[in-house]
């Protein structure tokens, strides 16, 4: 299906565009901590993020990692925008703790049906 003949390209408005972050935490109450953070940093090491971020073609923010990226990946503005790119990009504000609740309910409602 997707050799269909169909380029689909992305891009970044001039205007800018929501910026995102994948994270991993730790919960409080985890049952196996040092496991937890023995496993993070593995995966923060800068030749295992190299590595995820040329196998799946995604950014990472650990720059010591950027010698160790591959051309095609650390050379895609579309990975790796260029600063004046970057600096029109925004994150979204976090919702108030009302909102958060309303938004929590209608998510819930879409969800269940209900």
């Amino acid at each position: 299906e997707a050799d269909n003949g169909v380029k689909v390209e992305f891009s970044i408005p001039k205007e800018g565009a929501l910026m995102w972050f994948d994270q991993m935490a730790i919960p409080t109450d985890a049952p196996h901590v040092d496991n937890a953070h023995a496993f993070l940093n593995f995966v923060m090491d800068a030749k295992v993020m190299a590595k995820n971020s040329n196998y799946v073609y995604y950014a990472n923010g650990n720059k010591a990692s950027q010698e160790f990226l591959n051309e095609d990946v650390i050379g895609d503005p579309a990975i790796y925008p260029p600063e004046e790119t970057v600096k029109t990009l925004y994150t979204k504000t976090p919702y108030s703790p009302k909102a958060q609740r309303v938004v929590t309910r209608l998510w819930t409602k879409v969800k269940t049906g209900n």
